[in-house]
């Protein structure tokens, strides 16, 4: 049986091929070293800086309702809300994203049933959706081919102050020395 550590890796790394697949390389991801602060990855076109910061989640199977279920714990007390930050929650049967949902932070937020953090400390968010019938979620709800241009689209829809600046020949350049 596979460790929530071993899921959640597996979900964010298909939807990292989903992403690059489906947004034929324009997006690139970027994977933070640590995860103190609830960011699986970060997203941005190709040759600019990360736009986006995204929280993945990972659901294997459907609850007895069929519903992909997903919880996200703030030990703090206060989910975290930008603009840029979104949750991708990403539903694996069979090693394959079925269905994914985006849903910006602050959508993400009022509509996720909320309840006490364990042991009684903090919130948890708890995300509950159909991976094929018309729910609050539905129109956050990709394809595994929708994901790119998904995604891309929420970059583009940022404000202009937002917006990562244009790197022109964005590359790490070492010189011998």
């Amino acid at each position: 049986m596979l460790t929530s550590t071993q899921k959640g890796t597996v979900g964010e790394l298909l939807f990292a091929a989903c992403v690059t697949l489906s947004s034929d390389g324009d997006l690139e991801l970027f994977k933070p070293v640590t995860d103190d602060d609830h960011t699986d990855v970060t997203i941005g076109r190709r040759g600019m800086v990360p736009a986006l910061t995204i929280q993945v989640k990972t659901a294997l199977t459907l609850d007895r309702k069929k519903l992909a279920v997903a919880r996200m714990a703030f030990p703090e007390g206060k989910a975290r809300q930008h603009p840029a930050y979104v949750y991708a929650v990403v539903y694996v049967p069979d090693a394959s994203v079925e269905a994914a949902w985006i849903v910006p932070s602050e959508d993400f937020n009022r509509l996720a049933y909320r309840g006490a953090g364990r042991r009684g400390k903090g919130i948890e968010l708890q995300f509950m959706a159909s991976p094929t019938r018309a729910d609050k979620w539905a129109r956050f709800r990709s394809t595994r081919f929708e994901l790119g241009p998904r995604l891309a689209a929420v970059i583009d829809s940022l404000p202009a102050s937002r917006r990562p600046p244009r790197v022109p020949g964005a590359h790490l350049l070492l010189r011998r020395g």
